[in-house]
């Protein structure tokens, strides 16, 4: 197993190299690492002390939570040889409970790291949120990670409390040494070196803001400096089987237009709204494979980064329309994904500030089909249901703190009900107007809890609506203008009555709709504004009722792009105004025909 690079907590613990003053015995330790500590350049000046952050959890960042220190310090000419013993097990709140079925282990993952004490407290500080590093990391384990130079051979210390579970292949009770890049538990006696690179990006293994892939600000976490002047935080992915990338690429703070960037040697324009590099569609993205992005600046090595995608899958839960209420635990099903490591399962409410239940990790153990129960959705709010699917070498780090990782996602969107919502409507009433002819309808969804119900009793003004089968809706024709109010009602077998008030928009015109336009330009229409109205829906359908476009637009004009289509269309300006719910509105529409000419 390899637990993800994102800091999670740090503990000091007690080192006896050779050369070190103020040593006391302690007893016998329970574990030793050896190693030699090695500098491409010229040695520190300052004593160095050794510390080992702990890694209790794979999928978020907390503030650290021990830290135990020891007085000794490094004295002598390098490469020095260095120990570093344990006398006690990780400290409490470190461990993290794996579970396989029904079997669980406890574990923590922890790197070793050498560092000056540059305000001679004697322990390593973790830099809080909107802190500065106060001590310098020099050095690691596992190499210079998020600078893009991890070691040959990533060496992690490993700790099991009691019997590792069956899947732990190697692994031992107590201490042990993981090799990340070989993926296996080596012997105890295998040296360990740490090379002193002392890069400002080292300082984000004792940052409380970092987690990998996920600071996409515009400065660096931990207020940071990128070595080498640029930094690149992106994705390269296949959304809903939509492959896109996009990378921010700054100086640290701004965006940096004006560079060569690559994609499987494809091209990717700057968006200068965004201010970001962006594609999608037609983008050559390789899943599943690796995909190479590359970054030219002038005067500078390119940063390259090789990241892998997995094949893509199916999301068999939950189904379109699919609707829970709130504090109902959700269940996300999925089948396997060719070549994923695991999948991450989340869910997040649609509108700000898109909170949710904590995203689910699930390893690919080779089953058909996998699952994720997702717990704590409780507001009233559509969620967006996300489940990624990631391949081993997802994450691809580079200099200046550099990040660009791969994922294949599918999404489905669950309407989240209050848990006592009873019975309620979902619909719309509705003012059309076409050729000088204008009508009103009110067609509505009945539903008790998240159940829907065939044999209600719908009314709009005093009239019963006809329930169709076809549609699953009560509709008719009813005398409604805009600016009016829809009363409705609904009452369920054996429930008592209950009411609801759909307000419309006032009454709009568009100005001077086109009877033809050139099929290959961009076609612009206004309107005067609908009092009341929430935003404008603009639609162009062919004779056959086929989309050819729709946009939401909250102005009152917008631009159809051109259109590869000849001969009559029909375009419909809609204002639309929501009630109290999100699940009714009031809509006034102007429809007109227009001819498209080569």
């Amino acid at each position: 197993m390899r637990p993800l690079a994102a800091l999670l907590a740090l503990s000091v613990l007690c080192c006896t190299p050779a050369g070190v003053v103020g040593t006391r015995y302690r007893g016998e330790p329970l574990f030793t690492v050896r190693g030699q500590l090695v500098t491409p350049s010229a040695a520190p000046t300052a004593p160095i002390r050794l510390a080992i952050a702990w890694y209790p959890d794979e999928t978020s960042s907390t503030a650290p939570r021990a830290i135990v220190t020891q007085e000794v310090v490094y004295e002598g000419s390098f490469p020095l040889n260095y120990t570093f013993s344990f006398f006690t097990v990780p400290p409490p709140g470190v461990l993290t409970e794996y579970r396989d079925g029904d079997e669980v282990t406890r574990a923590a993952f922890g790197v070793l790291l050498a560092y000056q004490d540059v305000d001679g407290n004697g322990q390593l500080d973790a830099i809080p949120a909107g802190g500065r590093a106060v001590d310098r990391v020099l050095g690691t384990s596992v190499g210079d990670t998020y600078n893009g130079a991890p070691a040959e051979a990533p060496l992690w210390v490993a700790y099991v409390e009691g019997a590792p579970g069956r899947r732990w292949t190697g692994y031992a009770a107590g201490y042990n040494l993981w090799e990340a890049r070989a993926r296996q538990v080596v012997p105890s006696d295998t040296g360990v070196p740490i090379r002193l690179d002392a890069t400002n990006e080292l300082a984000f293994f004792v940052c409380d803001e970092f987690i990998s892939g996920s600071a996409y600000g515009f400065d660096l976490p931990c207020n940071v400096e990128p070595t080498g002047g640029l930094r690149v935080i992106g994705n390269v992915q296949r959304t809903d089987g939509v492959p896109a990338i996009a990378l921010r690429i700054t100086d640290g703070r701004a965006p940096v237009p004006g560079l060569v960037v690559e994609l499987n040697d494809a091209g990717v324009s700057f968006d200068t709204a965004s201010g970001n590099y962006t594609a999608s569609g037609e983008v050559p993205v390789t899943a599943p494979g690796l995909n190479v992005v590359r970054v030219r600046a002038p005067n500078r090595e390119p940063i390259v980064f090789t990241v892998e995608a997995p094949g893509d899958f199916s999301l068999l839960a939950p189904r379109a329309g699919a609707r829970v209420l709130a504090g109902t635990p959700l269940v996300a099903q999925w089948g396997r994904a060719p070549g994923a490591l695991f999948y991450q399962a989340q869910a997040y409410a649609v509108t700000p500030p898109h909170d949710g239940p904590p995203a689910v990790l699930v390893y690919d153990r080779q089953e058909a089909s996998l699952s994720a129960r997702l717990e704590g959705l409780t507001r009233d709010d559509h969620h967006e249901v996300l489940v990624s699917a990631f391949a081993p070498r997802y994450l691809a780090h580079g200099r200046g703190g550099s990040l660009v990782n791969a994922f294949v996602s599918h999404s489905e969107t669950v309407d989240v009900l209050p848990a006592d919502v009873g019975g309620w409507l979902s619909g719309v009433a509705l003012v059309s107007r076409y050729q000088g002819q204008s009508g009103g309808s009110v067609w509505v969804e009945a539903f008790d809890g998240v159940a829907p119900v065939t044999n209600a009793l719908v009314t709009a003004n005093g009239e019963a609506l006809t329930f169709d089968a076809m549609t699953g809706e009560y509709g008719a024709t009813v005398a409604l203008q805009p600016g009016d109010v829809a009363r409705l009602g609904l009452t369920l077998p054996g429930q008592a009555r209950k009411s609801f008030d759909l307000p419309l928009p006032g009454d709009f015109t568009v100005t001077a709709p086109p009877r033809s336009h050139p099929t290959r330009t961009p076609l612009r229409l206004e309107w005067t504004r609908a009092p009341d109205a929430s935003d404008y829906r603009v639609s162009v359908t062919d004779p056959t009722g086929r989309s050819l476009h729709f946009a939401v637009v909250s102005d009152h004009s917008a631009t159809v792009p051109a259109l590869d289509a000849v001969g009559d269309v029909f375009v419909t300006v809609t204002a639309a105004r929501q009630s109290s719910s999100r699940h009714r509105f009031g809509l006034v529409q102007q429809s007109f025909d227009v001819t498209l000419t080569p």
